[in-house]
């Protein structure tokens, strides 16, 4: 929105949890049309996810402006991803109410906006003409990540900044990186919370000084830590859910120019291959402790090219 203001395109916000009947996802669309005057005041409507595009659901055919869909990945395999979790593998199937809100926002739109390949040519199968769809995939904020001078002696060998869901392959590096029988190679995790608390005592009681642990913190922090960092790590698991998205710290690491090693789950794989800027691993412990030995290996020249 700043950025269309600078063009002259003027913006506004409707921020759904600020609207009390609309905060109950399911039921927004009830609501929404209390809001058509509003509404019909604009001349393209975005909707920054599929909540936001089911709330249009009761109220589209009385508006005649296009509406956009920003898809953040494939919100119903996220869904059966979270209930396999949070079932140890008993429930693999999406919630109804996640299926509903996904083919609502999908019925309102005019234009989608993906962040992948795979999920724009899921949309093309699927008979979503070219035309309507745009790949927009998670950028960076070059003003806060910058390329960061290669350090020549890395206090750490590897890093990870983010959070600690089982989905993000949390648990895949610490396996790994207890493969990694090196007392020289470091590891670098920041980004926990009180949630935790548990982890990061494991962490400790297991690794001791081989990793360093550090809570939650800003960008400016952040940046500051990656420079002690030779190698930056995107541990994701395997997944439909993960394979449709595009990880914004992909993205910050590469612009601070560190090499990234990233698993064959998603589309980071194939730019890591075409410009040459990190290591790929097949998603298992085993094959990732693998990757990090070779690029632990690595002459720091090299990395830093």
């Amino acid at each position: 929105a700043e950025c269309l203001k600078k063009h002259s395109v003027a913006c506004d916000l409707f921020h759904i949890p600020d609207h009390p009947p609309l905060d109950t996802e399911t039921t927004a669309s009830l609501f929404m049309p209390r809001w058509l005057r509003m509404l019909r005041r604009y001349d393209v409507i975005y909707c920054g996810a599929q909540e936001a595009g089911q709330t249009l659901f009761f109220c589209r055919p009385l508006l005649r402006m296009p509406v956009a869909l920003d898809v953040h990945g494939d919100v119903v395999a996220q869904s059966r991803l979270a209930n396999e979790i949070e079932s140890d593998g008993k429930n693999r199937s999406a919630s109804l109410r996640v299926r509903m809100i996904h083919r609502m926002a999908m019925s309102c739109a005019d234009h989608f906006l993906t962040v992948s390949t795979f999920q724009t040519d899921t949309f093309l199968r699927g008979g979503i003409p070219a035309g309507k769809i745009s790949l927009v995939r998670n950028g960076v904020d070059l003003e806060s990540f910058q390329m960061l001078p290669f350090p020549p002696r890395p206090r750490f060998t590897f890093g990870y900044m983010g959070d600690f869901q089982s989905w993000q392959g949390i648990d895949n590096l610490i396996s790994a990186f207890h493969l990694v029988n090196d007392p020289t190679v470091r590891l670098l995790l920041v980004g926990f919370r009180e949630c935790d608390s548990d982890l990061k005592a494991r962490l400790r009681s297991v690794f001791g000084a081989r990793v360093e642990l550090v809570d939650r913190t800003d960008r400016s922090t952040l940046v500051k830590l990656v420079r002690d960092v030779a190698i930056l790590v995107i541990p994701r698991i395997d997944h439909q859910a993960i394979r449709h998205a595009f990880p914004t710290k992909f993205a910050e690491y590469a612009a601070m120019g560190r090499p990234i090693v990233v698993n064959l789950v998603d589309e980071t794989s194939e730019f890591v291959k075409r410009y040459d800027c990190g290591f790929v691993s097949s998603p298992s412990p085993e094959s990732m402790a693998d990757t990090m030995l070779q690029a632990a290996a690595t002459d720091v020249r090299t990395l830093a090219a």
